[in-house]
């Protein structure tokens, strides 16, 4: 059997040998007694193989010897002496058919496939890296790099075959990007610290790669046994202008385009940069050597540079500086960075422990002072971590940077953390308060991965949530410290929780932990339930854990992580040994301490989904909490997947009666918890207090009565946490068939009104969340009893007045034609009074207030009458551009100005080198309501030159997809190119993911449904961790198209009662 490889290299200049190992040797189909080129083209020169004839011929070729020697004999021999030659060849001929035939035989009998070390996406653990000394040479002009290195290894088991991963990843014409030009190993002696004496060479008998898990394969000609080795390798490589490893982005700046080298290795691209083990578990420390361009003078690595030189006075290395920086502590292959360009920085802070903080970008921002806010915001953020993990900053530096290009929002990476310029730079001149909340939150994300991920790190992908979900938690903690006013804690319900019950509420939904069997399954753990439903289980630990706890200074939450942390600091780590740790602590410390925590999580993280309580009457004084699985009416059963728990839950229950106290148990799986002494003609009952559960809690028709009339007599019984917690999960269960939509509209008109008095801002966004998620529904909808009424025209109606009043006590005085634009002081940085102020205008916009519409428009005339002059107030400029891009033509001439209009908001996106500001066109770009202008649009993005790669895709799905004409110009825009799409934008994290759901999830047409599922149907290994999404897309239109069955009836009927 033929080893199955996809290339073979021959390095050993000696001959071939069988390999030490119980595995076949590779057999290239030789050409006998010629040089055999290798026809990759991977390599420009390829390197010849001299293949020697074999000294054991065939049978046939025997025959054909011998006749050859029978030429000059045959006519001296005698007639007998012929005929036993004649007799002796054809019995050769017929012993060498039966030979082919038998050959042929075997040959077509397909054997059982021998599984090959290299088969396994999990590199072998007998293998592990000590110590990297890298040196890359890095020309960004010419666009290509090459690097050499040593890699110290501990060898713990007997091997002759050592596996480096070194990315498979070819050009557009098929020639590898990256090719290993040298390779050497060496035995060596014990290191102490960085010494070592080294011993005799271990010959390299030949080399190949296997391409499915990126591993380049090095077979010696000796067994190594236990001990030390060093592993030299030399390599080549092109930069490409992708968005992971090293690569090439450009930007302007003084009407001049310049390049720059930014980075992103998480999850699979730091062997993209150089042979490595680039697995999490396979830590290791680092030594760094970068040569680059002198036109580009920061260069920055994980690590504090130590000392930089000219490279020679050569001519050729004229302008070339190599720069050599601090040994890393032990860590990851993918919290490796690098960033050369030519940027300017802040001033460098300290915190008070000495950490030096600083943030970096392109040097129009960074000289307007756009970086001062995230640096400070950083520094302050920095020093509530160490407390709050109990262990110091384990660096001595951390570099903020903000690149142009950039996959995700951010990345994690140890000491040198890159953003997107939205999620690092603000101005307070030129920003919004929300571009200023974005970017305290994700710089308070990232800060806490330096602890929670790259001090200690996960084993393997499929705990990914122990990093992405507790840095999700830790970043309410990092906000909260560094902006008290803000009360920002209230926002993590509305954030976290919701943001996961919207993908955990479908069968195609995923358990926190899961197995990944390919490269690709990796990729797709990066999605809301690693974020968000990892911090709402978090949250709900702390809850429970820390019941009865007043004072945080006291949490043994806390302690469980301090412990944590200081145990396994520089390690890696499964969830069970976080787990462990709660567990000491809450064996003898908690509150109803008879659960093993274990247990509890594992119901949590192994099983997908989410509880629904049923709350209820058992006799006539007892209340009876039961619990099942929650699912959305619609959810495909034929995708559901198998639990090791049954759809049980362990869950903790917190509740009041009367708003009285506070109660705690627990809801063991397949049981029932009774409440007892409840008097169910005066009490109401209140389950799941703060909201922090992560469950729903579905009330009987007259507890539910109770609860409202409470609220309707005193809001106030509710936190804004339970407020907007409550509207949430009632409007899930109206999808999920468990509650008539009367109910939800009852209770969303409750807390509606009592905002209105209590000027509640994020009960109100709720209020605004489920308003806006009908109208998605039923935005194709006419009504049922005249056909030329739409229905999402009646429902904004309906809601008009409300919004109008809300617009006249927050908003007018702030954005009506005689009002000003000044917000209430900035200084007082009441974040959640200036966040009500501007919501106020965009709701009262939004449905078609008169004065606010009048007023949007007029700011907009005499913008584009003196751009200078009038400029749009950052607070209010989306606004204000979504009015005038929304506007629906009715002849030539309005069609005409419209575009008009476009073309101004397009010429300030193009002009603009202020990235929130581009976010905000964008957006207001999409809503136009002509299809030729949204068509061009979508071209658009995919030109390069116009549109940042990086921005292209969320453009196209979130953008575009705001109506409903977006979303049919996108998705015929989506199967016109995806080709092309699948292709340039495999490697771009959360942007396929985005674009796949952002475009296919709001349809409610089984038409277009019908048509989507046939258009991938052959397209399905295109997706790639796009899968995920699509699945999760095509159950949310089947539950949209039951949803529309089920309540568009109901909608026309409260319209027409109302």
């Amino acid at each position: 059997m033929t080893e199955e490889v996809d290339e073979i290299t021959l390095v050993d200049h000696e001959e071939l040998a069988p390999p030490p190992l119980l595995l076949p040797a590779p057999s290239p189909k030789p050409v006998v007694g010629k040089i055999v080129l290798k026809s990759d083209p991977e390599q420009a020169e390829p390197t010849p193989t001299v293949i020697q004839p074999s000294s054991s011929a065939s049978p046939c070729l025997r025959v054909r010897n011998m006749l050859e020697k029978l030429k000059t004999k045959w006519f001296s021999l005698t007639l007998a002496s012929r005929r036993v030659v004649v007799g002796i060849i054809v019995l050769l001929v017929v012993l060498s058919v039966v030979v082919i035939a038998t050959v042929s035989t075997s040959a077509s009998i397909k054997e059982p496939r021998v599984e090959a070390i290299w088969d396994n996406i999990r590199l072998p653990t007998s293998v592990k890296p000590q110590w990297y000394d890298v040196k890359l040479h890095i020309d960004i002009t010419e666009e290509k790099f090459s690097g050499k290195e040593d890699i110290i290894i501990h060898v713990t088991e007997s091997t002759g075959v050592l596996l480096l991963h070194v990315s498979s990843s070819r050009t557009k014409d098929g020639y590898r990007v990256m090719n290993i030009t040298n390779s050497k190993i060496h035995a060596i002696s014990e290191p102490k610290g960085e010494k070592f004496d080294v011993g005799d060479e271990v010959r390299i008998m030949h080399t190949f790669t296997n391409t499915p898990n990126d591993y380049y394969i090095m077979k010696t000609k000796t067994t190594m046994e236990p001990g030390y080795y060093k592993i030299y390798l030399e390599w080549e490589s092109l930069l490409l202008r992708g968005l992971d490893g090293i690569y090439i982005s450009t930007y302007k700046e003084g009407g001049k385009e310049k390049k720059l080298l930014a980075s992103q290795m998480e999850p699979l691209a730091a062997r993209k940069v150089m042979p490595c083990f680039d697995e999490p578990a396979f830590k290791a420390e680092f030594k760094m050597e970068i040569t680059s361009e002198d036109i580009y003078p920061l260069v920055l690595w994980n690590m504090p540079e130590l000392g930089k030189k000219k490279v020679s006075d050569d001519a050729e290395a004229e302008g070339w500086s190599t720069r050599t920086f601090e040994k890393s502590k032990i860590m990851s292959t993918y919290l490796l960075a690098f960033v050369i360009a030519d940027f300017d920085c802040t001033e460098t802070l300290k915190t008070a422990k000495g950490v030096k903080v600083r943030t970096c970008g392109r040097k129009s921002p960074i000289g307007k002072g756009d970086g001062v806010y995230s640096n400070e915001m950083g520094k302050i953020i920095i020093e509530k971590y160490e407390e709050f993990y109990g262990e110091p900053f384990p660096l001595p530096k951390i570099d903020s940077v903000a690149v142009p290009d950039f996959s995700a929002g951010a990345m994690e990476n140890w000491g040198l953390i890159l953003y997107r310029e939205t999620a690092l730079l603000w101005n307070e001149d030129n920003d919004s308060l929300g571009n200023k909340a974005r970017v305290n939150t994700v710089v308070a994300h990232e800060l806490a991965h330096q602890w929670f991920g790259n001090l200690v790190t996960m084993q393997w992908w499929n705990d990914l949530w122990l990093n992405e979900g507790f840095a999700s938690y830790v970043e309410w903690i990092g906000t909260d410290s560094s902006e008290p006013k803000w009360n920002y804690l209230d926002y993590r319900t509305y954030s976290d929780r919701s943001r996961a019950f919207a993908i955990d509420a479908y069968s195609s939904s995923r358990p926190v932990s899961i197995g990944v069997e390919k490269p690709s399954d990796i990729t797709a753990q990066f999605d809301s339930i690693s974020y968000a439903k990892g911090s709402a289980i978090l949250v709900q630990a702390k809850k429970f854990m820390d019941y009865g706890i007043t004072n945080d200074t006291k949490s043994i939450f806390k302690e469980a992580i301090n412990n944590y942390i200081k145990k396994y600091q520089f390690n890696n780590t499964v969830q069970d040994d976080l787990y462990r740790e709660m567990e000491k602590v809450y064996s003898v410390k908690g509150y109803k301490k008879e659960v093993n925590i274990s247990k509890v999580m594992d119901t949590w993280t192994l099983q997908m989904n989410f509880p629904v309580l049923s709350v209820a009457q058992y006799d006539e004084d007892t209340v009876i909490i039961s619990q099942n699985r929650f699912l959305i009416t619609g959810s495909d059963p034929s995708d559901d997947k198998p639990s090791p728990f049954g759809y049980q839950w362990y869950v903790p229950v917190e509740y009041s009666v009367n708003n009285v106290g506070s109660n705690f148990t627990w809801l063991l799986p397949n049981s029932k918890v009774l409440i007892d002494g409840f008097d169910f003609s005066n009490d109401y009952i209140f389950v799941n207090r703060e909201s922090s559960g992560y469950y729903v809690t579905d009330y009987s028709y007259s507890l539910y009565g109770k609860l409202l009339a409470a609220i309707k007599s005193d809001s106030a019984i509710l936190t804004v946490s339970e407020k907007q917690g409550l509207l949430f999960d009632t409007f899930l269960l109206v999808s999920g068939g468990y509650k008539p939509m009367d109910q939800g509209l009852d209770l969303l008109a409750a807390i509606l009104d009592s905002s209105l008095d209590d000027t509640d801002y994020i009960p109100l966004r709720e209020v605004n969340r489920q308003l806006s998620s009908i109208l998605l529904h039923i935005r194709e909808e006419t009504n049922s009893k005249d056909s030329t009424k739409r229905l999402s025209d009646e429902w904004k109606n309906h809601w008009k007045l409300k919004m109008k009043a809300l617009f006249e006590k927050k908003g007018e005085q702030y954005f009506g034609s005689s009002g000003t634009v000044d917000l209430p002081p900035k200084e007082s940085e009441n974040f959640q009074e200036r966040s009500l102020i501007k919501f106020a205008v965009s709701l009262g916009c939004a449905y078609e207030v008169t004065e606010c519409v009048e007023a949007a428009k007029q700011k907009f005339d005499a913008y584009k009458a003196d751009k200078k002059g009038n400029k749009l107030d950052s607070n209010f400029k989306g606004t204000i551009m979504n009015v005038v891009m929304s506007v629906v033509p009715k002849s030539k001439s309005e069609r005409v100005e419209l575009r008009k209009n476009w073309d101004v908001l397009w010429e300030d996106y193009r002009a603009s080198e202020n990235q929130n500001d581009k976010q905000t066109i964008y957006y207001a770009l999409g809503l136009i309501q002509d299809e030729a202008t949204l068509k061009e649009f979508a071209r658009r993005c995919l030109n390069t030159s116009l549109v940042r790669p990086s921005d292209s895709l969320y453009i196209l799905g979130r953008s575009l997809t705001q109506t409903y004409l977006g979303c049919n110009v996108s998705w015929a825009f989506l199967k016109e190119n995806w080709d092309d799409i699948s292709k340039d934008f495999d490697a771009s994290l959360f942007a396929v993911d985005s674009y796949i759901s952002g475009v296919l999830s709001s349809f409610a047409n089984q038409a277009i449904l019908d048509e989507i599922e046939n258009f991938f149907s052959t397209r399905m290994d295109s997706l790639g961790s796009g899968k995920a999404a699509y699945h999760g897309a095509i159950q949310s239109i089947k539950a949209n198209i039951a949803w529309v069955e089920k309540h568009k009836q109901s909608i026309e009927n409260f319209l027409t009662q109302s």
